[in-house]
């Protein structure tokens, strides 16, 4: 642990570049008034982990047994990756411990938390993905993950590619994934698992799938329902390995409530697609804030927390604990 610099308030300001750099080091700062501390000066990081630490110690109702969701829809562009991304902080924010899977090639979550920097990255590395899981019969252990902001990330990259080619010549191998979450929940007290899915029904998705035990299902615009009956094939298929999938959760998104297009979207949910899963309170569309917080390869219910749209992932966060019976 870094020795901790300690400063007198009244020199704190002439210094606050330099101390600015050296938190962001990860070397803390203590300030002093009056010979008593007052205030102290750490890492992004390091304030992350002590509000998971304060909202865990708070935490009225923990999960009795680790939620497995899986986020998907065979539609590219109905925002899977954002739900996700938003859902895993939402719900971290609140004390629950959060695995977040990147299961796509496009790594699209991964590169937003900022984790595709360099060439060198360890997210840019292939053995910091889960595909060593497929590459035999029996899958080993998954690699560690990368801690940001309070949450566990297994990135994705390029050699995802090679999972969905195993896969495609050997089927047997999708339930790979499963097991080797299952040992991973049996060595680390994780509540939520969440897998950010690809879009395109492949054999991949199929494994990706079979690791949940529910599918949260985000729609933006009509070509998002279409194809729910491939939804439900999938579902069929890795029923076997997951006996318990079920799709829990639909998630209007990116909803632009003045619209005609918008507003018969949402009467068609209502209409046709609240008998088969609960619709959640809609996710309005917000590229101005949205933009900002992925420029600062960060979350926006942790970017901007007051923000209406912020609110809006809060409110489906509530939504899908109430629909699994936990307590928010």
């Amino acid at each position: 642990m870094p020795e901790i610099d300690v400063l007198k308030s009244a020199e704190f300001r002439a210094q606050l570049p330099r101390v600015l750099r050296d938190a962001q080091a990860g070397q803390p700062a203590l300030i002093e008034q009056y010979n008593r501390p007052v205030a102290a000066v750490i890492s992004t990081s390091d304030f992350w982990l002590l509000q998971y630490v304060k909202a865990r110690a708070t935490q009225e109702n923990p999960m009795q047994a680790p939620i497995r969701l899986a986020i998907s829809n065979i539609s590219g562009g109905e925002g899977k990756t954002t739900l996700a991304r938003e859902l895993a902080f939402a719900l971290s924010g609140r004390g629950y411990k959060v695995a977040l899977f990147d299961l796509d090639p496009q790594a699209s979550l991964t590169k937003g938390l900022g984790l595709h920097t360099s060439a060198d990255a360890p997210a840019m590395r292939p053995e910091s993905t889960v595909t060593a899981v497929f590459r035999t019969d029996q899958p080993g252990a998954l690699p560690a993950p990368i801690h940001i902001r309070g949450v566990d990330v297994w990135p994705a990259n390029d050699s995802l590619g090679e999972a969905e080619g195993i896969l495609m010549g050997d089927f047997t191998r999708v339930e790979n994934l499963r097991l080797a979450v299952d040992d991973l929940l049996e060595k680390n007290p994780y509540d939520v698992v969440i897998f950010d899915c690809k879009p395109q029904r492949t054999n991949f998705l199929a494994a990706s799938i079979a690791a949940a035990d529910h599918i949260i299902l985000p729609v933006s615009g009509m070509k998002g329902v279409e194809n729910t009956d491939q939804i439900a094939k999938l579902l069929r298929t890795v029923k076997p390995y997951s006996p318990k999938i079920a799709l829990r959760l639909i998630v209007p998104n990116r909803m632009k409530a003045q619209t005609r297009h918008h507003k018969n979207l949402l009467a068609f949910l209502d209409e046709n697609y609240r008998q088969f899963a609960p619709i959640s309170r809609p996710v309005r569309d917000s590229t101005a804030v949205v933009g900002s917080a992925a420029e600062s390869r960060e979350s926006v219910v942790q970017h901007a927390p007051n923000s209406d749209v912020a609110g809006d992932f809060q409110a489906v966060a509530d939504d899908l604990l109430s629909v699994l019976e936990i307590g928010a």
